[in-house]
């Protein structure tokens, strides 16, 4: 403190009188020691390995002056409100095809409408707007989804579960395969989807074919190139069904056939096109994993086929009418409880919304913990 105290009474009193720079004067001034620069440049030059970048002193750079234009404030105003209000939704929601919901905008005030607009009137009621209404609800109004946003399945929709039904669409499944082979054209259509085959009589001339298996090498026998077209056309866009079989009508087919052609040997291209096909007629699908362990056309029949799940004790006294003629007995697939006897009598939906009022639940315990005693007695507690 003594040393400042002396060099402020060696300081001549001209320096005090002179006036102070200005801010930008100042602003350029450099307050770095010869010294400090010295250290500032050795560990720049550690840092960048090399010539750093940049002056040594960041506070003697000038700041940049700002553009100068000659467009009036007006103008200027406009350009940087259009920014603001600058579309930001990305570029592929504003290409999509989907009836996306409106933005929300705010209009001006009525004083404002009415001081832009002399002629304008309020409106007294809502006649003549357009309901959109709630955003929960926009999906699943008509027209927001485009026809290509629809699900188009691959497989049949009506499952198959008849092992006789079953054999049939595979041996079509196999006699179209093989004429696909024989014209050529296999290796093409193989990953592309075949003509579903609405029609009866298409179904009929692949099931006329003969397949002629030796040593597991099939050849077809009739008009190859006419199923092969009818699969290939792509003339009919129009979804259809393939032809339903009864199983009276699959048993008779297949006792007309030689039990040979289920012996024909599979390859991956061929397996995996008798997969795709069967799926799209009967919407069976083999697992992956199991249609590896398919060597032929039998064991394909083998994994598809599945027994039927056996009727429960009830299904089965109802489909016998064990006790039609008794009107004081009912059979029940499922035990009946309290609830289920409430409901009986109609008087569940009072006991509901009672309890419901005094915020107890409805079925269970609600937030209770159970079985306290259990944990009492077993030491968790």
């Amino acid at each position: 403190m003594r040393r400042l105290q002396s060099l402020q009474l060696a300081v001549p009193s001209q320096c005090a009188a002179a006036p102070r720079p200005s801010f930008a004067a100042a602003r350029a001034i450099s307050t770095t020691s010869p010294a400090r620069s010295k250290n500032t440049d050795w560990i720049r030059g550690k840092l960048w390995k090399g010539e750093a970048p940049g002056p040594a002193d960041p506070y003697t750079q000038r700041m940049e002056p700002e553009a100068q234009t000659n467009l009036p404030e007006e103008a200027l105003e406009s350009s940087s409100s259009s920014r603001s209000r600058r579309d930001k939704t990305p570029a592929a929601v504003r290409e999509s095809r989907l009836a996306l919901p409106g933005r929300r905008t705010e209009v001006a005030a009525e004083k404002e409408l009415q001081a832009s607009d002399p002629t304008y009137v309020p409106a007294a009621d809502a006649e003549g707007l357009e309901e959109i209404g709630p955003l929960s609800t926009w999906w699943e109004q008509p027209g927001h989804w485009g026809e290509e946003s629809e699900f188009k399945g691959f497989g049949s929709a009506v499952k198959v579960v008849e092992k006789e039904v079953l054999e049939v669409y595979l041996r079509r499944a196999v006699v179209e395969a093989l004429a696909l082979q024989q014209k050529g054209v296999f290796a093409e259509w193989a990953t592309k989807k075949w003509s579903e085959g609405g029609a009866r009589g298409e179904m009929d001339q692949a099931l006329a074919a003969q397949v002629e298996v030796q040593d597991g090498k099939a050849t077809l026998k009739g008009d190859a190139s006419a199923i092969a077209e009818a699969l290939t056309s792509e003339a009919e866009e129009v979804e259809s069904t393939p032809p339903v079989i009864t199983v009276e009508e699959a048993r008779e087919m297949t006792k007309s056939w030689d039990s040979s052609w289920k012996n024909v040997a599979l390859d991956n291209p061929l397996r995996f096109a008798l997969r795709k096909r069967l799926y799209q007629l009967t919407g069976v699908l083999i697992p992956d994993a199991k249609l590896a362990a398919a060597n032929t056309a039998k064991h394909i029949l083998t994994l598809a086929a599945r027994d039927p799940k056996p009727l429960k004790l009830a299904q089965v006294l109802e489909k016998r009418n064990a006790f039609g003629d008794l009107a004081n007995v009912k059979v029940h697939e499922r035990r009946v409880g309290p609830i289920d006897k409430e409901v009986a009598v109609g008087r569940w939906k009072v006991i509901e919304e009672e309890l419901k009022k005094r915020d107890l639940p409805v079925t269970g315990y609600g937030d209770a913990p159970r079985n306290k005693e259990r944990d009492w007695l077993t030491g968790k507690i």
